[in-house]
């Protein structure tokens, strides 16, 4: 409960803290892992996993297309809700702490996902842009039994809601709100045309 109103706080802050006219990154960039160890031999929620190596952007969208092939430096993730989670680089900075996990597989086939929201401050590259919300997605697979780790994660701003799930446009909410008054205009408009038969 803590962490949502720390998240929600976080984003409200950011939001009305921002001056009307900064923009914030729009766009997503996913990261390998690169050199992943855990401090469990069977992986799971609770499972601290620590990047051994530099991780690099592999591909990226929208404002973050300029950014692939730049380098990140990570904390540790520990797959608990209220963990925090930070990464520096030279296109920017993000901080924030897991708001959500997930754990699936067999015992020998194991996958940990982690849900991050915090905040990315843009650097470097990105710096004419303005702080704003975002969104990590960890995903860390252990195969075959054996205690090597493979880890990956998706960087998006906005914040995706949870694994995977977009945040809604405010065309999408328009379009919706304009369809159920239809509906509800047609269903009363056939309720008074049997009223009047």
């Amino acid at each position: 409960m803590n962490s949502k109103l720390l998240g929600a706080a976080l984003f409200a802050a950011t939001v009305f803290a921002s001056p009307s006219s900064a923009v914030t990154v729009v766009g997503s960039a996913a990261v390998a892992i690169v050199g992943v160890s855990a401090d469990m031999d069977s992986i799971g929620v609770g499972t601290t996993f620590t990047n051994t190596n530099i991780s690099t952007v592999g591909t990226a969208f929208g404002d973050f297309a300029p950014t692939v092939g730049e380098n990140l430096t990570l904390s540790s993730l520990t797959a608990s809700i209220g963990s925090a989670f930070n990464f520096t680089s030279s296109f920017g900075d993000f901080a924030g702490m897991v708001e959500n996990t997930e754990s699936f597989g067999t015992s020998n086939d194991r996958t940990v996902r982690a849900f991050v929201l915090g905040l990315f401050t843009p650097l470097g590259t990105l710096s004419a842009f303005a702080p704003g919300p975002a969104s990590a997605t960890f995903s860390f697979t252990q195969t075959g039994g054996d205690s090597a780790v493979s880890g990956s994660f998706s960087l998006a701003s906005p914040p995706e809601t949870t694994f995977g799930a977009a945040v809604p446009e405010p065309q999408a909410w328009t379009m919706l709100i304009v369809g159920f008054g239809l509906v509800g205009f047609a269903a009363r408009r056939r309720k008074n045309g049997a009223a009047t038969a």
